[in-house]
């Protein structure tokens, strides 16, 4: 299900309205504080309506995306973000309120930044043919791109794939992103036969349970961070299990310009670096390599 449909009316019947090539193509909706509400597209832009965005509007957008529960999504709040089921994730902009050092919640919204998930089949199995034909093991693929490059959407075919061929996954989905998990307690995306998911998990705690629970042959993670993020990594990889991950980075330069990346390519942690580009569409591979030198 769409992210459109969590919108109160009159947006989310103005989207449903959109003509079929930008209805098929929407990648993003924005909301902004007095200002009219814009849509993004592969390759497009558009105002949804002329009507400016009330900061009343504001209040009811964000009160029906948290389902009138702001109080239980303030651990989200404060990171700056919703997850709706499906694995739709709305950005907040706005003021932090900050106690002792630590953001706490978010208040005074002045955008929000609907974004659309899409599963999309087909490229997974494109990228694991082309890592099998460069000769790489699957111990540890790390998929690099600026933000909107389609690092998700391949991440989640490509677990997809690897797991109907009868691979132990295990996703540690800490935003609900990879998997859509919805509130039934099932997976919004099709992950394959074989995988399970920690939905909501710290990326670090999650890659600890998976190696003492579950019995992963590979466990797959979005958009790694901070140092303890990368602990874990390595003890799964040591451990003897595979790792897919993603990270945010430019290039292959400035994915080695920082120190703790570096360090794990020099230690063989990921065996196949993937570069993806948005153009000419998210997800769009330009390079597969290894630390020294492309294959």
């Amino acid at each position: 299900m769409g992210p459109w449909h969590y919108l109160p009316n009159p947006w989310r019947q103005a989207v449903l309205d959109l003509p079929r090539d930008r209805f098929a193509t929407l990648e993003e909706i924005r909301f902004r504080l007095n200002r009219p509400v814009y849509l993004y597209g592969t390759g497009w832009q558009a105002p949804l309506s002329e009507k400016v965005v009330s900061a009343e509007d504001m209040e009811r957008i964000v009160a029906v995306l948290a389902e009138y529960s702001l109080y239980a999504r303030a651990d989200e709040l404060s990171r700056g973000y919703l997850t709706l089921a499906g694995g739709h994730r709305v950005g907040i902009a706005g003021r932090a309120v900050v106690v002792r050092g630590h953001v706490e919640s978010v208040r005074q919204i002045s955008g929000l930044n609907v974004r659309v998930a899409r599963a999309v089949m087909g490229p997974g199995q494109a990228l694991w043919e082309r890592i099998e034909a460069e000769g790489l093991p699957l111990g540890g693929v790390l998929l690099i791109s600026p933000p909107r490059a389609g690092k998700t959407t391949l991440l989640r075919d490509l677990i997809r794939v690897l797991s109907d061929q009868g691979r132990r996954i295990v996703v540690v989905d800490e935003r609900s992103e990879i998997s859509g998990f919805g509130g039934t307690g099932g997976s919004g995306h099709d992950l394959g036969m074989h995988t399970d998911v920690l939905d909501g998990w710290p990326k670090k705690e999650g890659i600890e349970v998976a190696l003492r629970t579950l019995g992963p042959e590979l466990i797959a993670v979005d958009e790694l961070g901070d140092g303890g993020d990368l602990q874990a990594v390595f003890k799964a990889r040591y451990s003897g299990v595979g790792m897919l991950a993603t990270v945010h980075a430019r290039s292959r330069a400035d994915l080695v310009a920082r120190r703790e990346y570096r360090e794990c390519l020099e230690s063989g942690v990921f065996d196949a670096v993937v570069t993806l580009a948005a153009q000419p569409a998210p997800g769009t591979v330009t390079e597969v390599w290894t630390y020294g030198g492309r294959r």
